[in-house]
């Protein structure tokens, strides 16, 4: 008896002395797959792909089971694919390319084993590849097969089905396919519906998606009406300056400026504005870039007064940092003084915006030499001949040194492109919209300059011309 409990006490004595080593060598046998997997959260996606990579290479050293290597491969591909996407503007295309041949080795290891789990999970991540590729055909492809795998299990998961379901009818939004793409996205809002309930956010989500399609679709009543209900639960649940309430804000505006419907549009985007300004913590940048474009929309809409104390209001913020930035919004500002019928406030605005360009560089000369060829013609109307003299002089000395473009290298086809340009309508940035309409105002504007000199030298010619003896 006594020996027994020598016997347990030792075992005890030597399990309490080798834990702490025991942790310390696993700790350190799977410190890269631990500290790739913080780095993950912590979205420092370039030091996760790094320790993944590494935790990657250990597993297959150490022979650890399958699922587990799928598993790390899954990490590193969505590290490698959130690392691509830091600038959505221009995603990092090889490691792009990296991420999808990273889930496909992860395909091949769940087929072989024929892991049907891990098989669908390796679909999904690859859908999201090819969604940030633009290769919405695949995602089309790769989404269907995930959805037949999922309903042929014998406990298929409802939610899984309907995020597939909502990312194919997105991948069908694009394509062109509308009449399809709306069906399932409103399929995938009715699971949503059922499991969140009706006023819940994830349910708010598909339907702000939802909205946007009908918009692209020119279905504006009932786009209208859907991004209402996502705008009341984002309300409720986000608050009223969230950035999903201002995102529904600015699609409900879109939609009713692509209606027709201008005092609507004006309203919603006011609001937005109005929750912007209130953001705690929010950038000045973006304040100043919404003023902008929502100035933009005003000159379009005729609405110069209100334009103008926008655009005030964004050129006290471009000031801070001056740039191309600053010199577009006091040129719009001087367009605005022009249309107004105010001549010398515009030459006055003109000459800020030029002097902004000359600051941006010898790549900006061009623009610069646009701004004064619009002030010599605003100066002829307004009789400052010498004015105008003084700057056209200037213009030819400067025409020489306007530097010749770069030849631009043949792109090769690529049979992907274009087949999401019908559906992108409903998903461009308002702002971008904006600058648009302005930049095709401001070219009508130049145009109209142009002939009215033309005009005015022709008219001089005839009163300098010495008449004719009958």
């Amino acid at each position: 008896m006594i020996g027994t409990l020598s016997l347990l006490r030792l075992s005890f004595r030597l399990a309490t002395w080798a834990r702490p080593r025991i942790e310390a060598w696993s700790l350190e046998r799977n410190w890269n797959r631990v500290e790739g997997e913080r780095q993950l959260k912590s979205r420092n996606y370039a030091d996760a792909e790094k320790h993944l990579s590494l935790a990657v290479l250990e597993a297959e050293e150490h022979g650890n089971p399958v699922p587990k290597r799928i598993h790390l491969r899954l990490q590193l591909a969505e590290a490698q694919r959130r690392h691509a996407m830091a600038d959505p503007e221009n995603p990092d295309k090889v490691r792009l390319a990296q991420a999808e041949k990273t889930v496909r080795s992860a395909i091949e290891l769940a087929a072989k084993v024929n892991h049907t789990m891990a098989y669908v999970q390796c679909l999904d991540a690859l859908a999201d590849i090819f969604g940030d590729q633009n290769n919405y055909s695949a995602v089309e492809k790769v989404t269907q097969e995930a959805i037949r795998i999922e309903t042929s299990l014998p406990h298929p998961d409802p939610l899984r089905t309907a995020r597939r379901v909502h990312r194919l009818g997105v991948a069908r939004h694009h394509t062109g396919q509308a009449a399809m793409a709306v069906s399932d996205v409103e399929k995938a809002v009715a699971i949503h519906e059922q499991t969140y309930g009706e006023d819940h956010v994830e349910t708010a989500r598909l339907l702000t998606d939802l909205g946007c399609i009908h918009r692209a679709q020119g279905n504006h009543v009932e786009a209208q009406k859907i991004l209402r209900r996502a705008l009341r639960i984002h309300e409720n649940s986000c608050g009223y300056d969230s950035p999903e309430t201002i995102r529904d804000l600015h699609n409900l505006a879109g939609s009713l400026e692509d209606s027709g419907d201008v005092d609507g549009a004006a309203e919603q985007y006011e609001r937005a504005l109005t929750l912007k300004a209130r953001t705690i913590g929010g950038s000045l940048e973006e304040m100043g870039e919404m003023q902008y474009g929502l100035a933009g929309l005003y000159i379009g809409w005729q609405n110069y007064s209100r334009a103008r104390e926008l655009l005030i209001e964004a050129i006290g913020t471009f000031k801070r940092k001056r740039g191309t930035r600053l010199a577009t919004a006091l040129e719009m500002l001087g367009y605005v003084e022009e249309w107004s019928g105010r001549y010398p406030d515009a030459v006055k605005e003109l000459a800020s915006a030029g002097k902004v360009w000359e600051s941006c560089g010898p790549e900006h000369t061009r623009d610069l030499l646009q701004n004064m060829e619009h002030r010599v013609s605003l100066l002829e109307q307004l009789r400052r001949k010498s004015e105008a003299k003084y700057l056209r002089e200037r213009v030819e000395e400067l025409r020489p040194t306007i530097p010749e473009p770069a030849p631009s290298e043949p792109e090769l086809l690529d049979p992907d492109v274009g087949k999401s340009e019908a559906g992108d309508s409903a998903l461009v940035d308002e702002l971008k919209i904006a600058e648009l309409k302005i930049a095709e105002l401001k070219i009508n504007e130049r145009k109209i300059a142009e002939l009215k000199r033309d005009d005015a030298k022709v008219a001089d010619a005839e009163e300098t011309a010495p008449l004719k003896t009958i």
